[in-house]
């Protein structure tokens, strides 16, 4: 058995009873963490700290650990003489085998020199394609860029989420550890799906930030204007000026309707009922929405930018198109016969390819086979 210590500071947002809004990574990180320990693993989560959190009743067990405090210290100078050592001791006191962090920035640089001088295997996912090309200098200075790069040198392995994410790692660093492995979903049973159920909307799930692209979801509503669009999501603080301004015009269009934040158990019933998933993103890594559209029988509509490994259209799991005109034109072109079959093809592969029990052990006997190799 394998000690796992899972570093994601936004999973306090899923494991109490009152949710609020995580990025992705943090939605696979919990899919993780619940593979792993249905295989038997013991499993440690350090994350953010919220006194007032009152967990939900299936993650009381875990072992969670409190993360620091985030408004504690003076900026910059916190790291050195407050939350470096507070996250040494920390992890020293698991003492994990693996050390898992879900989304990289320059602060892995840091997590990566902690799991050096502990002698702890660093795990580093990449959540998001944008992290290993020239998109990066959108969010993230020099400063940041160089740190993280560092951070990505001292992991053990890093872990992709699409071939594209492996040819750039391998690109950028030979000579590192690297496995492609897809996300995985907690499925408590095999989904199933009624064809007799009433598909009513097409949906659109995410935080509304640059990457999603408000644009664009204003121009599909717009031009399909007989179907009715449900947004559920959240606005960020602090959000481009864009993306504010397009908020403001999908509000004004009549078939759309904002549901508001959803919490997980309200994300599959709310699926469910739709037409379809629509994505509309500048870029991705692989969406979890996919998975949890996929799990209810929702075929995917998304840009032939989001679609990793060509998994849709190469699986028959929805429509996937160049621009504006040409998703129009499918969409309206797409029998009830074709349909079915997307649905149906949705359901096989999710269970056949995203498991979170299968991912994990196959997580785990990569690992068990990479202790045999010399790692350089």
């Amino acid at each position: 058995m394998a000690r796992f210590l899972f570093y994601d500071d936004q999973l306090i947002n899923i494991l109490q009873q009152q949710e609020k809004p995580s990025g992705g990574a943090a939605v696979q990180t919990f899919s993780w963490i619940r593979g792993l320990t249905k295989v038997g693993q013991d499993v440690f989560i350090l994350t953010g700290a919220d006194k007032n959190a009152i967990l939900k009743e299936e993650c009381r067990d875990y072992n969670i650990i409190p993360l620091y405090d985030n408004n504690k210290g003076v900026r910059w100078l916190r790291w050195v003489y407050y939350r470096l050592p507070y996250l040494y001791s920390q992890v020293k006191q698991v003492k994990p085998d693996y050390l898992y962090q879900s989304v990289p920035g320059w602060a892995s640089f840091l997590m990566g020199s902690v799991c050096h001088l502990l002698n702890i295997k660093y795990l580093l996912r990449i959540s998001n394609d944008n992290l290993l090309d020239e998109r990066i200098n959108r969010q993230h200075s020099w400063f940041k860029r160089f740190f993280l790069e560092k951070g990505i040198k001292m992991a053990y392995c890093v872990l992709c989420q699409n071939e594209y994410q492996l040819s750039q790692i391998k690109k950028k660093y030979p000579q590192k550890q690297a496995l492609k492995i897809p996300n995985p979903i907690y499925l408590s049973h095999i989904p199933t799906t009624d064809a007799t159920q009433s598909r009513s909307h097409i949906a659109w799930v995410g935080l509304f930030q640059y990457q999603k692209n408000l644009k664009l979801l204003y121009e599909v509503a717009n031009a399909l204007k007989h179907e009715h669009f449900k947004v559920a999501g959240k606005e960020l603080y602090g959000n481009d000026a864009d993306t504010k301004a397009y908020v403001a015009k999908l509000k004004q269009l009549p078939n759309v309707e904002f549901v508001g934040f959803l919490s997980r158990n309200d994300i599959p019933p709310f699926l469910a009922k739709a037409k379809y998933l629509l994505n509309t993103s500048h870029y991705e890594g692989f969406s979890n929405t996919f998975l949890e559209a996929m799990s209810v029988g929702t075929p995917i509509i998304s840009s032939d930018r989001v679609n990793p490994d060509g998994f849709i259209s190469e699986n028959n799991l929805g429509i996937v198109y160049k621009d504006l005109d040409d998703l129009v034109h499918q969409y309206r072109t797409v029998s009830a016969d074709m349909y079915t079959r997307m649905s149906a093809n949705a359901l096989g592969y999710v269970v056949e390819h995203h498991d979170h029990e299968a991912l994990a052990n196959k997580l785990l006997y990569f690992l068990e086979e990479s202790k045999k190799v010399a790692v350089p």
